[in-house]
């Protein structure tokens, strides 16, 4: 079928490598070869989930292996938010919202990826080519904005844990408020952010996955054992008729592996099966989130934290799960700010930059600069962290899903459809997607701005490990 739009050959499409959502897989040695080169744009690196590497060979992945990645893509840190969501939803509501999301989300992949193989062009040039240079740039805001929200997310989170982690261990006597450990974690963070071939960083990757996936299996674990000991926790809820709509906007959180959809399709062997791989494996991966939310929730009640591994009984088991989950954010970090460092290095020092182009390797005053930009990006999502606290992460999670990630997930890519399909219906279905999103992005933010003014009596503090006896 031939697109009803004629391509803008002025738009710039990178190459050799592209972002999460161009034609070329993303590969350890194609990451590695444009940062050698020096041959990106600001949209390198300009998807939702750089910090998934993955060794994927053009044309070669089968079925069975693109959905192992699928669920590798997916799966990841942010599901460990999903019980305190539940809370907000309550269980029947955030379960049948977990169904609804994943559908949503299914249609909307598969819809950008038909956008992209038109246009063959990154996510934000897509935004270019169809609608013209303003929505490119609302686009690489957004992605900005996604990307950092998920570490100062994610600095918050570690923190927390770190804190609970080293007053058991210290039996309470730390001086160190939990809160300040995110400037410590920090220090370790900006220098990783200074390396540019990122290939050099994969192995952070591996050990994340690995750690969390030690995570996951001691939540499933001590919340089984709590459900078997004393039964449900305390006040569940079917529906949470206050706070409802924080949950949507978590659950469209959890859903940060977008960025690896496009890379998949493109180095599988038969792409055209690909189709059928996401039928299953969104499914899979709604389970799993399901999964994780509700033993949480029925384990806790309302008793839930943003972070269920704060629940966790004291035992060294449980400790270990914290710092090791801690370990994994830290290590996806670096991987997640990549996309907003890019973008924003070459929107200062890239070619029509606001300092033109200039290049570290010619003059180390450049390259210090660039480095205090990359470093002052890590503290701004250090500064939100320290700003917002542990008692607001949950409210802060939601914020971040709906601003930052709903236009990502279901708006722009109702309005690429929309450009390149000459099917009535299609495009009567891209309107209603692209309304839908921008509705539910409205809303949810009015509510979530409203639990800010007005916090609810019955929020829930943030677990202290040292009690007054």
């Amino acid at each position: 079928m031939a697109p009803s739009h004629k391509h803008n050959d002025s738009a710039k499409i990178v190459k050799p490598f592209e972002d999460p959502y161009v034609s070329t897989p993303v590969s350890e040695k194609s990451v590695g070869d444009a940062y050698n080169n020096r041959n990106y744009s600001t949209e390198d690196f300009g998807g939702m989930a750089v910090e998934e590497v993955e060794h994927v060979p053009e044309g070669t992945a089968s079925p069975g292996k693109a959905l192992f990645m699928l669920l590798k893509a997916f799966v990841g840190t942010g599901v460990i938010f999903l019980p305190g969501a539940f809370v907000s939803g309550g269980l029947v509501f955030s379960i049948c919202l977990m169904v609804f999301i994943a559908a949503i989300c299914l249609v909307a992949f598969q819809i950008l990826i038909i956008s992209q193989r038109e246009v063959k062009a990154s996510y934000g040039d897509m935004g270019s080519i169809l609608y013209g240079p303003w929505l490119r740039y609302i686009i690489l805001f957004f992605l900005c904005l996604s990307q950092m929200g998920f570490v100062a997310s994610y600095l918050i989170f570690i923190s927390q844990n770190i804190g609970l982690a080293i007053d058991f261990l210290s039996h309470c006597t730390s001086p160190i408020e939990s809160k300040y450990y995110i400037w410590m974690v920090l220090a370790i963070i900006i220098p990783i952010t200074w390396i540019r071939k990122i290939a050099r960083l994969s192995w952070c990757a591996i050990v994340a996955d690995i750690f969390i996936l030690f995570g996951l299996i001691c939540v499933l674990y001590f919340s089984g054992a709590q459900i078997a000991q004393n039964g449900p926790g305390p006040n569940i809820q079917l529906i949470n008729p206050t706070d409802f709509a924080l949950m949507i906007g978590t659950a469209v959180f959890s859903f940060e592996g977008i960025g690896m959809v496009v890379p998949i399709v493109e180095g599988m062997k038969n792409p055209e099966k690909f189709p059928r791989v996401m039928n299953i494996g969104l499914p899979i991966v709604a389970a799993i989130f399901i999964l994780i939310g509700t033993i949480g929730y029925v384990a806790f009640g309302d008793q839930t934290y943003a972070s269920v591994v704060a629940n966790l009984p004291k035992v060294p088991l449980s400790i270990t799960a914290q710092l090791v989950y801690a370990a994994a954010m830290i290590l996806t970090s670096p991987f997640m700010l990549y996309p907003a460092l890019i973008i924003i290095e070459q929107a200062l020092f890239g070619k029509g930059g606001l300092f033109g182009e200039r290049s570290g390797r010619v003059d180390k005053k450049w390259k210090a600069a660039k480095n205090f930009t990359r470093s002052m990006v890590a503290v701004v999502c250090a500064i939100v962290s320290f700003g917002v606290g542990q008692d607001g992460l949950d409210k802060f999670v939601a914020l971040v899903g709906s601003f930052a990630c709903i236009p990502l997930c279901f708006i722009f890519p109702g309005m690429f459809h929309y450009k390149v399909t000459t099917n009535k219906w299609a495009k009567i279905g891209d309107i209603i997607l692209a309304i839908f999103g921008l509705g539910m992005m409205i809303y949810t933010l009015y509510v979530n701005i409203n639990s800010w003014v007005h916090p609810s009596s019955s929020g829930r503090a943030v677990p202290d490990p040292c009690p007054a006896t």
